[in-house]
C-alpha cells in the first residue's frame, strides 16, 4: 500500500473547506502556534469568508488541544492516550510494527498509555495525519518522506533518485548521525523524530508496452507522487510526470488517462495495478525513506519515563519492520510473477546518469552537494550470505 497523499482531509478541515497548508495563523492558539511549521507559506485569507472559516478551524483545534491533549486526569495518575497512524493496511509491515508497539506500550506502561492503532487510513493518509499530529488530532503515525518533506523541506534530500544502492546503505545512513541531524529540523517544525522505518524500493509499471530502457519511457504520461524532485526525476528519464491522487490511480491506468506509474512491489500487488497496468519494469529508482513521528507537543507532554519507553520501544522495532519489509517486497515479486506480470529489468546507468541534472537543480535547496556526497559515499556492511540467511 502506497501510503500516500489521497487529498482527503480530516472532517475539521473538510468541514471549513480550508487547507491549514494555505497559510500561518497569528490568531490561532499559543500551543497552535507553537507547533506551526515556519515553512508553511505565509498566504493570508483575502476575503471576510475565508477569514471566517479560519477562525473556526482555529478554535476548533485550539479546544481540542486543550480539551483533549491526548491525556487525561491528573499528577501521577495521568492516562496518556495515542493515537497511532498509518495510511497503510494493517498487514503491511509498517502497520505490523506499530502494533507491535501499541502492544508494547500499553504493557510495559502499567496502564498509564493507552495506544491505540488505526491503520488503512482510518483516520486519514499521509498529508491528514500530518496536519492531524500539528493540530493534536493524531498523536502518532508513520510518514512517507515524500509526504512529510513537503512540512520540512530540508527531507528532500532522500527523495533524490538512486541515492542509496541497497536498503543496508539507507539503513546505515539513517542510523548515523546523518539521520539524527534531521530530529532538532523536525522540532522546529512541531514533530518529534523517533526513528525510520522503510516503504520499499520503488519501479515503473505501464500499460501498453515493458520497458526494456530509458528511452520506452520517451513521452509516456507516468503518476508520480506529488513531490517536485519526483516530477524532476521522471522528467529526467523522458516521461510526461503527471502527479495525480492515489484514489484515482487504477481508473486513470484502466481508462488511458495515463501510460503507468511508479509504484513498490508491495503496493503494486495489493492494490492489484498489474491487472490494468501489466508491464512491470524493476528499476529501483527510489529508497522510500519512512520516518515515525510523534506530535513534539504530546512528546513533551509525557513525562519522562514514558518519553524513554516511546523512543526505545520503536528502536527496538526499527530492525523487525525493516527485514518484515525486506521479506515481504521479495515474496510480491514471486507472487506478481505467478500471476504473468511482464517483468523486465532495464539496465540502470542509463536511469542513473539521466538523473544527474535532478541533484544539480536540487543541492543547494537540500543542504549542497556535500551533503549529497556525504550520503551516496557513506560506508556500509553488506551482510554475507551466512547472516542473510540466519535473520
Amino acid at each position: 500500500m502506497d501510503p500516500e497523499d489521497v487529498f482527503v482531509r480530516s472532517s475539521l478541515i473538510r468541514s471549513t473547506q480550508l487547507s491549514t497548508r494555505a497559510f500561518s495563523a497569528p490568531s490561532a492558539p499559543a500551543r497552535l502556534l507553537a507547533a506551526w511549521p515556519t515553512t508553511w507559506p505565509a498566504i493570508w485569507p483575502t476575503t471576510w469568508q475565508a477569514t471566517a472559516r479560519f477562525l473556526v478551524v482555529a478554535i476548533l483545534a485550539g479546544g481540542l488541544l486543550t480539551a483533549c491533549g491526548g491525556g487525561r486526569g491528573s499528577g501521577d495518575d495521568d492516562v496518556f492516550v495515542i493515537k497511532v497512524a498509518s495510511s497503510a493496511p494493517a498487514i503491511e509491515p509498517g502497520a505490523q510494527a506499530l502494533q507491535r508497539f501499541v502492544d508494547i506500550v500499553n504493557e510495559e506502561s502499567n496502564g498509564r498509555i493507552e495506544a491505540q492503532l488505526y491503520a488503512g487510513a482510518s483516520i486519514g493518509y499521509d498529508r491528514d495525519l500530518t496536519e492531524g499530529l500539528i493540530l493534536g488530532t493524531v498523536e502518532m503515525m508513520i510518514s512517507s518522506n515524500s509526504t512529510l518533506a513537503t512540512f520540512v523541506p530540508e527531507l528532500y534530500i532522500f527523495e533524490m533518485p538512486f541515492l542509496f544502492e541497497s536498503p543496508e546503505h539507507m539503513f546505515a545512513v539513517l542510523d548515523s548521525e546523518i539521520g539524527e541531524s534531521f530530529a532538532p529540523i523536525l522540532e522546529e517544525r512541531g514533530f518529534h523524530l523517533m526513528g525510520y522505518f522503510t516503504l520499499g524500493l520503488r519501479h515503473i509499471m505501464t500499460t501498453d508496452a515493458p520497458v526494456h530502457s530509458i528511452e520506452d519511457l520517451r513521452g509516456l504520461k507516468i503518476r508520480t507522487m506529488e513531490s517536485p524532485p519526483h516530477l524532476d526525476a521522471f522528467a529526467a528519464f523522458g516521461a510526461s510526470p503527471l502527479p495525480m491522487a492515489y484514489s484515482e490511480l487504477y481508473t486513470s491506468l484502466e481508462t488511458g488517462v495515463i501510460d503507468g506509474a511508479e509504484a513498490a512491489n508491495s503496493n503494486y500487488y495489493a492494490k492489484r495495478f498489474f491487472e490494468v497496468s501489466p508491464n512491470w519494469a524493476q528499476v529501483g529508482w527510489l529508497y522510500l525513506v519512512a520516518p515515525v513521528i510523534m506530535s513534539k507537543a504530546f512528546y513533551d507532554r509525557l513525562p519522562p519515563d514514558l518519553q524513554q519507553l516511546v523512543d526505545q520501544t520503536v528502536q527496538n522495532l526499527e530492525d523487525y519492520e525493516r527485514q518484515l519489509y525486506t521479506e515481504v517486497d521479495a515474496q510480491r515479486l514471486q507472487d506478481l510473477e505467478a500471476a504473468g506480470v511482464t517483468i523486465t529489468y532495464p539496465g540502470r546507468q542509463s536511469f542513473v546518469d539521466a538523473a544527474q541534472i535532478v541533484y544539480d537543480e536540487w543541492a543547494d535547496r537540500v543542504g549542497g552537494r556535500d551533503k549529497i556526497d556525504a550520503i551516496i559515499d557513506f560506508p556500509y556492511r553488506v551482510p554475507s550470505e551466512e547472516e542473510d540467511g540466519s535473520r
